[in-house]
Formats: C-alpha cells, structure tokens, sequence
C-alpha cells in the first residue's frame, strides 16, 4: 500500500481543496467525481483525475482503492450517495474511510455504515476559526484575508 496515495471522492470546495493540498505536499492523489467538469478543474493538479461513479463497486476496483492510505468521501449535498459510496468502498475492502457530513447525524449514520472518522466541516472549522481569533496578536490582521472567498 502507498503511504502516501490518497482517493478522494466528491470535487466540490472542500474536495478540491483537499485534493491540491495534499498533492501540494507530495502525496498521490487520485481525484474522483461523477461531474467531469469537476475533474477538469483538478486535473492538472493531481496524479490522476477521473470521472467516475463512487456507488458502483466494480467501478471503484478500477481504480484499485487498496493501495490508498485513506478515501476520503467528500460528497457534499447529496447524502445519499455518500452513504452509497462508503457502502462500495466498505464491500471492496478499504479500510480507512473518511467521510464528510453536515451535522451530527449524518456523523453517526456515516459511523454505522462503516466510517473510519467523520468531518463536520462547519463545526470544526467553527471551532478552529474560533481558537484562530483568540490567538495571537499577529494573527489579528490577517482575519480580513481569512474571510475572503
């Protein structure tokens, strides 16, 4: 398995994101969306950027998950296919799965379908921002910088 090849799913904001982040340090990744304007956007950014249904088992084998340290679901509106992929993800045998919810029980239905570990973006970048505007006094200026999209 490579330790530093990483699947993510979903290349909405946070997917996208996540995905050129860990390309930026040097990580495999391989960026999967059903929407291939989605993939275009990232595709130059990435190992490997392939449109792809994440529901469908023996489409997720072709891209051989196994040798990925983690997948990370990052499906955002659609709950449904989230729940969907981590099902594929669990019946092919990926062990390590991250996925995305909106709130807490979306956690705890992600958790009982097989989630290794669950973001709630909102609370925890909630929880972050809040640490960062506390922080220190050089940090203080940089806040304006932080609330543009």
């Amino acid at each position: 398995m490579a330790q530093s090849r990483y699947l993510i799913i979903g290349l909405g904001r946070f997917g996208a994101a996540l995905a050129e982040s860990l390309a930026e340090q040097g990580a495999e990744v391989i960026a999967v969306d059903r929407d291939m304007a989605m993939v275009d956007a990232v595709k130059k950014k990435v190992a490997y950027a392939i449109e792809l249904d994440a529901t469908d088992p023996q489409a997720l084998l072709s891209i051989d998950p196994l040798k990925c340290r983690a997948a990370i679901v990052a499906i955002g509106e659609n709950f449904e296919a989230t729940v969907l992929t981590l099902a594929a993800l669990k019946e092919v045998g990926v062990r390590d799965i991250v996925a995305r919810s909106r709130s807490a029980r979306e956690s705890r239905i992600l958790q009982a379908v097989g989630a290794t570990q669950v973001i709630e973006l909102e609370y925890e970048m909630g929880r972050t921002f809040g640490k960062r505007l506390i922080g220190s006094a050089e940090a203080q200026p940089a806040l304006g910088q932080a609330l543009k999209p």
